[in-house]
């Protein structure tokens, strides 16, 4: 592995990045649609209610971003270079897919900052919440979780895009949000039937956001949970890491890494 094959990649994609509108609504424009449209609506029901639902919703919008971006940014990325059939160049020079991966988990993880950044000062600039208020291990922790969780549904997703070309990229978009009504990003565990309690059980990004109401109630937290979170994900980061390795392989065999297809 080497440093500056993914510098190289680094750079390659903060140009594809400042070059393209998308990629920059991407970082400012649909996080902070969120955060007004979710930031007005719990301020208005914060008004009828004794419930501080406001800084609950806020933290939680802005905690998601991390497990949306790291999940999207490593599919949609490879997913450009199908589509510019770059992939099969990229692949003849010396660089691995371990750097591949390496370079856009960390760009992808620089922009989500950015995005942190960014929600940040507007949350406090519309809504005086400041999501320093919630101690900074916990915030660690979370944006850790959060980004593994995503960097693992990217890395699946990357290797079906291998295994089976352009025609499923739906899932670079959809897989993300197909989680979300399990992890429980705006309300309890305790409001889910038990059939989607059941599954958000063993959803690992469900244990951040409870602690996170835990936090802003001044409830203990769960260690145990974030621990099995952590437990969970790193199984999951060997069997994602092994998937893709295979179906990269299978891609040179077939030759879809020249066809896309």
């Amino acid at each position: 592995m080497k440093w500056h094959r993914i510098l190289a990649l680094m750079l390659k994609y903060w140009y594809i990045t400042i070059a393209r509108a998308d990629r920059l609504f991407d970082v400012f424009y649909w996080p902070m649609i969120d955060l007004v449209v979710w930031g007005f609506a719990s301020k208005f029901i914060t008004e009828l209610s004794e419930v501080n639902l406001l800084s609950v919703l806020l933290g939680a919008v802005i905690l998601w971003t991390f497990l949306w971006r790291a999940s999207q940014d490593m599919s949609v990325y490879v997913l450009e270079d199908f589509w510019s059939r770059n992939l099969y160049h990229l692949f003849s020079s010396p660089i691995k897919v371990s750097e591949h991966i390496i370079a856009i988990i960390l760009f992808g993880l620089g922009r989500s900052l950015v995005t942190f950044v960014f929600l940040a000062i507007l949350a406090f600039a519309l809504y005086a919440f400041n999501i320093f208020s919630i101690p900074l291990f916990f915030l660690i922790i979370a944006i850790f979780l959060l980004s593994l969780l995503g960097w693992i549904l990217g890395l699946v997703i990357t290797g079906l895009i291998f295994r089976f070309g352009q025609r499923i990229q739906v899932l670079a978009w959809s897989v993300v949000w197909i989680l979300q009504p399990f992890s429980c990003v705006f309300y309890p565990l305790s409001a889910l039937p038990p059939w989607a309690a059941a599954i958000a059980r063993v959803t690992p990004s469900t244990y951040v956001f409870e602690n996170l109401r835990n936090i802003l109630a001044q409830r203990p937290l769960d260690y145990g949970g974030l621990g099995y979170a952590l437990i969970v994900e790193v199984i999951f980061l060997l069997l994602a890491s092994w998937y893709l390795k295979k179906s990269f392989d299978a891609a040179k065999k077939s030759g879809l890494l020249a066809t896309g297809n």
